[in-house]
């Protein structure tokens, strides 16, 4: 279980739009950031994403990102277990 919560708290997500016409579905995709001594910093992404719908995958530039280094957790916040 802590090796679940442990990859909660030091991974990130982005998010990107397929590039496939007609699709423009959401994608998204998780990486870890690296933990040293002094504190935690993110090694520079280069983000890879497979499309939900049409199974392409993509790398998109940088600028194209809709989101970006956001914590994994933000996203499953609204998430509740029954």
């Amino acid at each position: 279980m802590s090796e679940i919560r442990g990859w909660d708290e030091f991974s990130l997500a982005a998010g990107a739009s397929c590039p496939v016409p007609g699709c423009g579905s959401l994608a998204i995709s998780y990486s870890f950031i690296e933990r040293v001594e002094e504190g935690t910093r993110m090694l520079s992404l280069d983000w890879e994403f497979s499309c939900p719908r049409c199974g392409m995958e993509f790398v998109p530039p940088k600028d194209k990102l809709i989101f970006q280094s956001v914590p994994r957790s933000w996203l499953l916040a609204s998430i509740s277990h029954a």
